[in-house]
């Protein structure tokens, strides 16, 4: 878990409404991506059906069966509703699935970073049955890691999707200038990457 972090329950703030979410100090990417893991597993995650319901309402309209249509329809939901924005200077926030949800229900869109946003597409495309895994990529020297995405498999192919809407259509260009990288598989409870490169 991240370290000082706080678990704050569910408040309210003057007439907001403020649910769970983990802050704390940024401490490296190993702590994000294990936390991201553990709540896109939980609760207010993949077992979620305020987000399971959202889930289905982005792939309702797919054929059956089309399962990279599926992914593809989560993306662009994703790239439609999240928008990214840039954490605090000194803290890491984190918010789970559920919480991102209800403000994508009640706002229209949710203000997220890089993290949450895989976190909701790897969660989403759980929920569809999907093998969902985290890539944490670094663009200068090797182990230098700033940003991270979802990659997700479509199943007849067995082909790697990633799923970024940080890079938007620029997802080719962004992958070309990765210099390293970690891949966290969300199907599998050990610690720590599964791949790594270099």
């Amino acid at each position: 878990m991240l370290a000082n972090t706080r678990f704050v329950p569910h408040q309210h703030v003057g007439a907001v409404d403020v649910p769970p979410y983990l802050l704390g100090t940024f401490t490296g990417s190993n702590d994000t991506l294990e936390t991201m893991r553990q709540q896109a597993w939980g609760d207010r995650g993949e077992r979620s059906m305020l987000v399971r319901e959202l889930t289905e309402s982005v792939v309702r309209d797919v054929w059956p069966k089309d399962y990279m249509g599926e992914i593809l329809a989560i993306r662009n939901f994703c790239t439609t509703r999240l928008r990214y924005t840039n954490d605090q200077s000194h803290v890491e926030l984190v918010r789970d699935p559920q919480n991102i949800a209800e403000r994508i229900l009640a706002e229209g869109v949710a203000l997220v970073d890089c993290d949450e946003i895989a976190e909701m597409i790897g969660t989403m495309c759980m929920q569809v049955g999907r093998e969902a895994n985290f890539v944490v990529a670094g663009f200068d020297a090797p182990g230098d890691y700033s940003h991270v995405f979802c990659v997700a498999v479509e199943p007849k192919s067995q082909k790697r999707v990633c799923l970024d809407p940080v890079a938007g259509t620029t997802e080719r260009e962004m992958l070309g200038r990765v210099t390293c990288f970690a891949l966290w598989k969300l199907d599998d409870d050990s610690p720590g990457p599964h791949e790594v490169w270099p």
